[in-house]
C-alpha cells in the first residue's frame, strides 16, 4: 500500500488518464450534504467534531489515548498487520523513555482550585506563559483558531521506535488537531509541536505538509489519523511546528471543493494563520516565518497558495513553497487518459463529481447509467484508502470507463470538443496551474518514473511558470514515484526527505 494518503499502488497511471462521458437530461451535481453538529460534541462519520481543549474532555474514552503509540509514526492502522512494535512493546518503551502520555483528563485547563496533575497545557515545558488566544467555536475571520485539542505528548525516544530503519529525529513532539475557518468554511488540522526540547531563540518555524488525494467523503478526513499526525510530524520531529490541514468539507459541512484552486489556495493559507493561533494559545513561541509544502493533490494546494498570497494574506511571512509531483488541473494533460481504462477513472470521477457539486450544473448526466442514481453514495462514504480493509473507491467504481461515464461525456473529454458539457472547459480553465505574482522561493520535484503525474506533464507546467515570470526550482529525481520522493510521513524514508526537508529549512533560515 503507498504511504500517501489516498494515493495508493492502485493508482499506477497518469494523473491525466481520465473519464469521459454521459447523457441525461435531468440535474446532474450531487446532493449536498450537511451535518448538523455542536463545536463540543463528539462523534464520527458525518459529525467529526471534538471536544474544545478548553472544555471538560471527559466526554471522550480515556482508553482512546492508548491508540497513540500506534498512530504518532504513520503506520497504517493499529491491528496485527501494522507496522512498528506491538501495543505492550510500545507502551513499555514508552515507560522507559519516561514519556508522558496524555490521558484526555489532562487536556483542559486545570481549573481554578484543581488538584495540580502536572501536566502542561503548551505540550512544552510550562513557563507560566498564559493563554493568549482562546478558540472561539464561532468566529469566521479567516484563520481564525475555532477549537484546539491536546491529543498526546511523545519523547522522542518512543517515536524512533516507530520509524524506519535509516529514518532520523531530533525532538519529540506534542500532538494537536484543531478547527479553523478559512474563506466561508469549516477545516480541521493536526499540528505537531516540538517537546521534550527548548525552542530556539526566536521561536519554532512553522511548516504546513498539505496532503495528497484521500477522498471527498468526511470520512477520508486525515485530522485524528495516523496520516495527520505522520504528515506533521515529518516536521515536527525536526524542529518545526508542522501542521497538515485538511481541505474544507473533509470532516466539515459541505462538499469538499476537490482541486478547486482557490478553496485549497485560501485554506493552506489560513491553516498557517491558525498555527500562529494556536501558538499563541498554547504558549508557544513561534518565528512568524512560514513555509508550504505537499504532495499531489497538496502540491496543487501548494501552487493555488503561491498565487493566492500576495493578495489573500500578504501579513504571512512565508519563506518558501514546494511541491513534489503536484496535479497541475491542465486539460489537455488529463483529457489523455480519456481512451484507457484503469485505477486512474477514479481521479476523473472524483473530479466530474466534486466540481458539479462546487459549481453547480445542470444538463445530462456525466454518469453511466448503471452508477448514475448510486454515485452520490459512493462518493459521500467511500475513500481511496481502507485502514480497515473495507471498501474503497477503487473496489466500488472499478476500472471501466464504460461503467463510470456516460458515452456522450467520454466522446467530448477525449476530444475537447465540448459542448453539452462545456461546463468542465470553463472549471478545467479556473484551476490550472498557471504564472502567478511571486512572494517566495519555489521548488517543485518530480519522479522521472511517476505513472501518477507524468514527468513530462510537470515539465511542461514548469516551464510555462517560467515563462510567466516565475522562478522555479525543478529537480527531476532518478527513479522516483508518486510518493516515494518527498513530502510524505515522518516514519518513512523518502529519496529526496533529507534534501528537501534542508532546503525548507535553509529558506526559513535566510536573512
Amino acid at each position: 500500500m503507498a504511504r500517501q494518503n489516498g494515493q495508493v499502488a492502485a493508482a499506477r497511471v497518469q494523473e491525466g488518464q481520465g473519464p469521459v462521458g454521459p447523457e441525461r437530461p435531468r440535474r446532474w451535481f450531487p446532493r449536498r450534504r450537511r451535518w448538523g453538529r455542536s463545536p463540543t460534541s463528539s462523534g464520527r462519520r458525518g459529525d467529526r467534531s471534538r471536544p474544545s481543549t478548553r472544555s471538560a474532555s471527559s466526554s471522550r474514552p480515556t482508553g482512546a489515548v492508548r491508540l497513540w503509540p500506534c498512530l504518532l509514526a504513520l503506520a497504517w492502522g493499529c491491528g496485527d498487520d501494522a507496522a512498528g512494535p506491538d501495543a505492550d512493546a510500545s507502551h513499555e518503551a514508552f515507560d522507559e523513555a519516561g514519556g508522558e502520555e496524555a490521558t484526555f483528563a489532562d487536556v483542559g485547563a486545570d481549573e481554578a482550585g484543581a488538584a495540580d496533575d502536572g501536566a502542561t497545557d503548551d505540550g512544552l515545558a510550562d513557563d507560566g506563559a498564559a493563554d493568549a488566544v482562546e478558540p472561539d467555536p464561532s468566529c469566521t475571520t479567516n484563520g481564525c483558531l475555532r477549537e484546539a485539542t491536546l491529543l498526546g505528548r511523545y519523547s522522542k525516544a518512543v517515536i524512533e521506535a516507530w520509524l524506519a530503519p535509516g529514518v532520523t529525529i531530533d525532538n519529540g513532539y506534542a500532538v494537536w488537531s484543531f478547527r479553523f475557518w478559512t474563506d466561508g468554511a469549516e477545516c480541521l488540522g493536526t499540528a505537531t509541536i516540538p517537546w521534550g526540547v527548548d525552542a530556539p531563540a526566536g521561536g519554532w518555524h512553522v511548516v504546513s505538509n498539505e496532503h495528497g488525494t484521500s477522498g471527498v467523503a468526511d470520512a477520508c478526513a486525515v485530522t485524528d489519523t495516523v496520516a495527520g499526525a505522520g504528515l506533521a510530524g515529518l516536521f515536527g520531529a525536526r524542529g518545526m511546528f508542522g501542521i497538515a490541514p485538511d481541505y474544507p468539507g473533509l470532516g466539515t459541512a459541505g462538499t469538499h471543493p476537490y482541486l478547486v484552486a482557490r478553496s485549497e489556495g485560501r485554506s493552506a493559507l489560513d491553516a498557517l494563520r491558525a498555527a500562529d493561533r494556536l501558538a499563541a494559545h498554547v504558549g508557544v513561541p513561534v518565528s512568524g516565518r512560514h513555509a508550504l509544502v505537499g504532495l499531489s493533490q497538496g502540491g496543487h494546494a501548494v501552487l493555488s497558495a503561491a498565487a493566492e498570497h500576495a493578495a489573500y494574506a500578504p501579513e504571512l511571512d512565508i519563506r518558501g513553497f514546494a511541491a513534489s509531483g503536484p496535479a497541475s488541473v491542465w486539460e489537455e494533460q488529463w483529457r489523455t487518459g480519456a481512451a484507457l481504462d484503469g485505477p486512474h477513472l477514479v481521479f476523473h470521477a472524483l473530479l466530474a463529481w466534486a466540481w458539479a457539486a462546487h459549481y453547480g450544473g445542470s444538463g445530462p448526466t456525466p454518469w453511466a447509467d448503471g452508477l448514475a442514481d448510486g454515485v452520490d453514495e459512493v462518493m459521500e462514504s467511500l475513500c481511496l484508502v481502507s485502514t480497515t480493509g473495507g471498501e474503497t473507491l477503487f473496489d466500488a467504481l472499478g476500472e471501466s470507463r464504460a461503467a463510470i461515464f456516460a458515452p456522450a461525456f467520454l466522446a467530448e473529454y477525449a476530444t475537447g470538443a465540448w459542448d453539452a458539457y462545456a461546463a468542465y472547459h470553463d472549471w478545467f480553465g479556473r484551476n490550472r496551474v498557471g504564472p502567478y505574482e511571486q512572494t517566495a522561493p519555489l521548488r517543485i520535484y518530480q519522479g522521472d518514473a511517476d505513472d501518477t503525474v507524468l514527468e513530462p506533464h510537470t515539465r511542461a507546467m514548469v516551464e510555462a511558470l517560467r515563462a510567466g515570470g516565475v522562478e522555479v526550482e525543478y529537480e527531476v529525481v532518478a527513479g522516483g514515484g508518486h510518493t516515494d520522493v518527498a513530502f510524505g510521513f515522518v516514519a518513512y524514508p523518502e529519496l529526496r526527505t533529507e534534501e528537501s526537508i534542508a532546503w525548507v529549512r535553509e529558506r526559513l533560515a535566510a536573512p
